[in-house]
Order: structure tokens, then sequence, then C-alpha cells
């Protein structure tokens, strides 16, 4: 008998986790690898995953050493860099690519700018958290989440929102 369990993903373009131990499992892990390199390779999703992938080694590179911006900020995080990577392969073609910088504690932003009212920023937290907050006319949002194996639906929901007709978010 093959077992496989799986958890499920907000976007197509990232896979679920395997969490199965049996040689099918393995076959389906495989297979779903594969898929994922083929769509990463074509080039309306590629080339979309490319553009970020690019800024986030921009980002890194420039910020690789302490002090980089003479400020004293630290130097980019790995892990939050890992975690950055693995974030932009959740986002789908439909969601704009965002500027991409390291802030000053290292750690990996994407920020979703329209205008001084209409902003959402993103930070990859190395301790595998994502914090948010968006600005949109006079309503704000901010929080953190669990960043695991999905892009939660509170991040997708205010990005929706930045570039929205009403521009409401809710808090």
């Amino acid at each position: 008998m093959t077992t496989c369990l799986a958890t499920l993903n907000s976007s197509f373009l990232a896979f679920p986790r395997n969490l199965g131990v049996s040689p099918g499992a393995e076959v389906i892990e495989r297979q779903a690898r594969e898929l994922q390199d083929l769509a990463d390779q074509s080039v309306t999703i590629g080339g979309h995953l490319r553009e970020m992938i690019k800024r986030l080694h921009v980002a890194a590179r420039e910020s690789r050493v302490d002090n980089w911006d003479s400020y004293g900020a630290k130097a980019v995080d790995p892990q939050s860099l890992f975690r950055a990577i693995r974030f932009a392969h959740l986002l789908t073609i439909n969601v704009s690519i965002p500027d991409i910088y390291v802030d000053p504690n290292g750690e990996i932003v994407f920020e979703w700018y329209i205008g001084p009212r209409r902003v959402f920023n993103v930070t990859a937290r190395k301790n595998g958290e994502l914090a948010y907050a968006g600005l949109v006319g006079v309503n704000k949002v901010c929080g953190v989440v669990q960043f695991d194996d999905e892009l939660p639906e509170t991040i997708l929901d205010n990005i929706s929102r930045v570039f929205s007709e009403t521009g409401y978010l809710c808090s």
C-alpha cells in the first residue's frame, strides 16, 4: 500500500511538501519537482519568478557584510534569504513583482508601493515568520504569521487590496 500525505498550497506554482515515507510518496515528490522545474522554465511563469530571484540576489549582494549601509545594518541573514526565496516561489504570476530589499536587521522585505497611502510590505524573518504591514488610504493593517508550506491568505488578500479600486484594508 502506498501512502502519501501532503499539505495544501495556495499557489499552483509551489507544490505541497510531501510528508510521505513510502516508495510511492518518493515517486510523487520527484514528479512534483520535475513539474515545478518545467513551470520555472516557461516564459510566463519562469520569467516572473526569475525576476524576483534576480532582485533577491541583488539585494543580498548589496548587503552581504555588516554595516553595508554605513549606519550599522546587519548583513543579510541566510535564513531570511532562504525563506524569502521560498516566499517568491509561492507568489502567483498575477501578483505584481515587488521591490525587494534588506532591512537594517538583515531580513528580506518585499514591498508593493503604489503611493504614500497605498503600500504593503512583507518581511521574511529568519525565525520562520512573515511580518506584514500595509496602508491603503486611512486603513492600516499589520501582523505576524508563521510561514510554512503555503502562502497565508491574509498576505495575498492585503496585496490585492493595495491594487484594488476601493483600497479597503481590514485591520
